[in-house]
């Protein structure tokens, strides 16, 4: 039985080149729990390569802040939660608007885990599988030269935001994360003027850690995370 309405709304954002896919279990987990959630698709993420390459990170940005929009008139009662590139949006968007509280999941101030992408290739190899190989190779297909441009300017200009960033904040960072370095996580938390700002961290869940066998374990720590009540 799904327990009654919450004061607090969840407004859930998916990474770069993904789609909602990646933070479903979050949203079904959350809205069962009995709060209002919205997990929009970013604009340019709708459908072909190539339409996302047609779209700037700005673009990504503001359709973010338009769906924020059309959720709620009132940022304050809105947690924003943020995978990957995800996350980079909410700290854009927080620096016009106060969120209740903001976690990341797994968002990149420095990508590419090198020895973790060794490591499961070679998982891969010993196994007789082609699991992680195929997964390099779509995120490849779905990630073209120009949006990937966009995307390293966005986190660019990101980085000298993060001062202005003073909402409660939960950074959730997988330590096997072959797309994501674990200083990120380091990064956002010594960067953010937030005085309530803690870390979270889970083993062997990968950069799409909310599909893993551990995105139990985030989604718990999401749900009793003192900034709800």
């Amino acid at each position: 039985m799904q327990s009654q309405k919450r004061d607090v709304k969840f407004f859930v954002l998916h990474g770069f080149g993904g789609g909602t896919y990646e933070v479903e279990p979050l949203v079904e987990r959350l809205r069962k729990s009995g709060y209002e959630v919205f997990a929009p698709i970013l604009k340019g993420h709708q459908g072909s390569s190539s339409k996302m390459a047609k779209t700037t990170y700005r673009e990504w940005i503001e359709s973010a802040e338009i769906h924020l929009a059309q959720f709620t008139d009132n940022s304050e009662n809105v947690i924003f939660i943020g995978f990957s590139m995800g996350g980079l949006i909410g700290f854009n968007l927080s620096q016009d608007k106060k969120f209740k509280a903001i976690v990341t999941i797994n968002t990149p101030i420095f990508f590419w885990n090198i020895p973790q992408v060794f490591r499961n290739l070679m998982e891969d190899i010993k196994n007789m599988r082609t699991e992680n190989i195929r997964r390099y190779i779509r995120a490849k297909k779905n990630s073209p030269i120009r949006s990937m441009i966009q995307f390293l300017i966005m986190l660019g200009k990101t980085k000298s935001k993060l001062d202005d960033v003073h909402s409660p904040i939960l950074v959730v960072q997988a330590l096997d994360d072959d797309t994501v370095r674990l200083k990120s996580a380091e990064y956002i938390l010594n960067n953010v003027s937030s005085e309530d700002k803690q870390a979270f961290y889970v083993d062997r869940g990968g950069h799409l850690v909310l599909l893993s066998p551990k995105g139990d374990r985030v989604i718990e720590k999401i749900l009793n995370w003192e900034a709800l009540s």
